[in-house]
């Protein structure tokens, strides 16, 4: 496909791979804002024969190049237990970077459309790279913070290449940042989260180490059950569980991650990490042993400043009885009394659907600071 001196073309090798991965330091040399991917996980995550995604989903990467210059990159991708619960007829786009031209973007859609179309589907849906559970969306408020770990971040201008397409809103995502402020009272945030815990006869106690192998089978169950209401959910898979927390399981502080237990089953639980973009942003796609070790010390050792909320839930069994209050409390309480040079936690992402966690947040002193789009188109 051409148009001009434009060239869109699939990745087809190594060298074009190298190629996909590293064009983001050309598109944000001059953001300072922007936090590097760790090029050795970038790789991995991306590779056929290595990354989790394909052991149900399909996958091709286009490249579009100005001469030889590399000025835009796409996916386009389908996601078989995506279709296994919601439907057959969407394909989906992600790792959408390209130069501020509308002819550049539009060909790389029409690629990625094209591609989606190939393979029996009739809309094409993101951005999601790869799934729901991993970066998602397009950040379309939000552009004066730095994204913490797992937030996608790109230029304002994206927007207009998305819309210019032919795409429309499908959902919101959204990003909540808790201040540190010192009118916050410590002992009346601890009387709520025990009398709640108290009327509901369950106890609230850190996730051990040790607990996230002895628990690890029944967290995962239970946050795909909590979360198979919600918009777009797609069970974790036991590969995509051991990546997103026994990976992260050295980097966390116990204290940090929480569970509310009636007898000994857990009914609700939050997963709560320092953000290590605070460290990789200093590496520079780099990811050697001197850095692995750094990034152990920043999360264990180095007293805290930023941390984000991963994953919170309440089983559904017990929801409408407060326990989502009594976990973001405890975190409040947790950081309040043990990490004195705390500033700010993220809590993200929450869904626009879920109103009552929304205003919960919110009520609690919360400020919604970012929010990442989802488009979606017929093709």
């Amino acid at each position: 496909m051409r148009a001009d001196s434009l060239t869109i073309s699939p990745v087809e090798n190594r060298r074009e791979l190298e190629e996909f991965i590293r064009l983001p330091w050309a598109i944000y040399r001059d953001d300072p804002l922007w936090v590097p991917p760790l090029i050795p996980m970038q790789r991995e995550f991306l590779r056929h024969d290595t990354g989790p995604f394909f052991e149900f989903g399909e996958a091709t990467y286009f490249l579009a190049r100005r001469g030889d210059q590399v000025v835009g990159r796409i996916s386009a991708h389908t996601n078989g237990l995506y279709e296994r619960y919601h439907d057959t007829d969407t394909g989906f786009f992600g790792f959408f970077e390209s130069e501020n031209n509308r002819e550049t973007a539009h060909a790389l859609f029409d690629a990625a459309a094209d591609w989606c179309r190939q393979h029996g589907k009739h809309k094409i849906h993101g951005p999601l790279s790869f799934g729901i559970y991993d970066e998602v969306g397009l950040l379309v408020s939000g552009f004066d913070t730095p994204p913490c770990m797992m937030h996608t971040h790109n230029p304002p201008y994206y927007e207009d290449l998305v819309l210019s397409w032919g795409f429309t809103k499908t959902y919101d995502w959204y990003a909540y940042r808790v201040l540190r402020n010192p009118d916050m009272d410590v002992a009346r945030m601890r009387k709520m989260r025990d009398a709640i815990l108290s009327r509901n006869k369950c106890r609230i106690v850190p996730i051990e180490r040790r607990d996230f192998a002895r628990r690890g089978e029944e967290i995962k169950e239970l946050f795909n059950d909590i979360w198979s209401k919600n918009w777009g959910h797609v069970p974790l898979t036991d590969r995509q569980f051991k990546d997103i927390f026994v990976t992260l399981q050295p980097l966390v502080r116990p204290d940090l991650e929480s569970m509310i237990l009636e007898e000994d089953r857990i009914v609700a639980f939050a997963v709560v990490s320092p953000d290590l973009n605070r460290s990789v942003k200093r590496f520079n796609g780099t990811f050697g042993l001197w850095q692995k070790l750094q990034l152990l010390y920043d999360c264990r050792v180095r007293p805290l400043t930023h941390c984000r909320a991963i994953i919170m839930g309440v089983a559904r069994s017990h929801q409408w009885k407060r326990l989502h209050h009594a976990i973001i409390l405890n975190i409040f309480i947790n950081f309040l009394e043990n990490h004195p040079q705390m500033e700010s936690c993220d809590c993200s992402l929450i869904p626009e659907s879920l109103e009552q966690w929304n205003k919960t947040l919110m009520d609690f002193g919360a400020e919604r600071y970012k929010v990442f789009r989802l488009y979606d188109r017929l093709i």
